[in-house]
């Protein structure tokens, strides 16, 4: 392929405000073009040395091989825009030992579709957005966002040999490698200082133990007082094994709720498929988001929705009580007492509904109850194990 951006000077002098601000180092900004149907800000690039040092012999290649491809390059958001670079692939060739070689930038991550700036940004530490939300804001997709911040976790890992990180709540989470297919990683959490303190190649119940009995170098857990999990049976015994009573057991908030939103869909598609006509049933498919908004999101349209929801499927619309209940329940400073009986009162209304799906879930929350009430033990649940 051959080169495809061309610029002069005069193009690199009138971007050159854009190219500082963007804080790029090996690329220089030479032309802007906005896609109106993709609704993306293209900004071509070109090297701004064209040269590089040959990785085999060391010596300065300046030599131009070829140009194999344009690359396409996720960059932060630009006044709000989606952004990407272009630039064309400039292969060197050494004159020395006549190897052939990519020309790097520093500014893009090495073997990645992303930008150093992009992946700071994402992975800055005093973000509180989920992986799915960041890819919604930026519009890339989920499994870049995840590397990004494995990335970023993977380089803090590396910083902590000479300084041990003293925890006191671990946050024990699982990922997918490939959504939707198994093959899952544990991500090892610090709960009170927002860091990940270690990956685990698989969500085995003797990898974790392994792990928490002898953890990564830079890891303390002598201190170690509560462990939050999903409802995964392997990860609480694993800490039990380990620690004990010492440790407590926290059911995490988020994958609690995420249960009862799963009950609450399965509700739902019931409903629908016992529906007299198609409209009934194309109405229930529109309320799927709608009955798991908590009450003071709603707005007056949808809170009218809700209301006929009353009267055409009360069982519906008992769930939406039930769910803001739950909601309220975490968000209410019980003492493990008063948490107790409130979930037990929960429980009780859950079951004279009769729904088979919410049954289901009643029962998870009754194998579970021990380990979800501890939510209020914590020092500061509210503010680390929050939906």
């Amino acid at each position: 392929m051959a080169k495809s951006i061309e610029a002069t000077s005069k193009d690199v002098h009138i971007h050159q405000a854009l190219t500082q601000a963007m804080g790029l180092i090996d690329l220089d900004v030479v032309k802007q073009e906005w896609d109106e149907a993709e609704e993306i800000l293209l900004l071509y690039c070109i090297p701004r040395w064209g040269v590089d040092i040959c990785p085999e012999c060391g010596h300065l290649a300046t030599r131009i091989h070829d140009y194999p491809e344009q690359r396409h390059i996720h960059d932060a958001l630009l006044r709000g825009d989606k952004t990407l670079l272009v630039f064309d692939v400039h292969r060197l060739k050494c004159d020395y030992c006549h190897h052939v070689f990519t020309l790097r930038f520093r500014d893009v991550v090495a073997d990645c579709t992303y930008t150093k700036r992009l992946a700071r940004e994402i992975s800055n530490p005093e973000r509180k957005q989920d992986v799915q939300t960041l890819s919604r804001l930026y519009r890339i997709g989920y499994k870049t966002v995840e590397s990004i911040l494995l990335k970023a976790s993977e380089a803090k890992i590396a910083q902590r040999q000479d300084c041990p990180v003293i925890v006191k709540q671990l946050g024990i989470d699982e990922l997918s490698n490939r959504k939707g297919q198994g093959n899952y990683i544990l991500v090892l959490t610090d709960l009170e200082q927002r860091i990940v303190l270690d990956i685990l190649p698989d969500r085995q119940k003797a990898t974790l133990i392994q792990w928490l009995k002898k953890p990564a170098a830079g890891i303390d857990l002598s201190q170690l007082e509560a462990a939050a999990t999903d409802l995964w049976s392997h990860y609480r015994d694993a800490v039990t094994d380990v620690f004990g009573d010492k440790v407590k057991i926290v059911a995490d908030r988020f994958h609690v709720m995420q249960n009862l939103h799963e009950a609450i869909h399965k509700a739902r598609r019931q409903a629908q498929k016992q529906a007299d006509t198609e409209e009934e049933r194309k109405q229930l498919k529109g309320l799927r988001y709608l009955l798991l908004k908590k009450d003071e999101k709603l707005t007056t349209k949808e809170n009218q929705r809700l209301l006929k929801l009353k009267t055409a499927h009360p069982q519906l619309y008992a769930l939406t009580r039930l769910r803001q209940r739950l909601y309220e329940w975490y968000e209410t400073d019980h003492s493990i007492e008063e948490a107790t009986q409130e979930l037990n009162k929960w429980l009780e209304d859950a079951k004279e509904l009769a729904c088979k799906p919410l049954n289901a879930f009643c029962q998870t929350l009754q194998n579970w109850q021990t380990e979800i009430v501890n939510f209020f033990l914590t020092v500061s649940p509210a503010a680390l194990l929050k939906e």
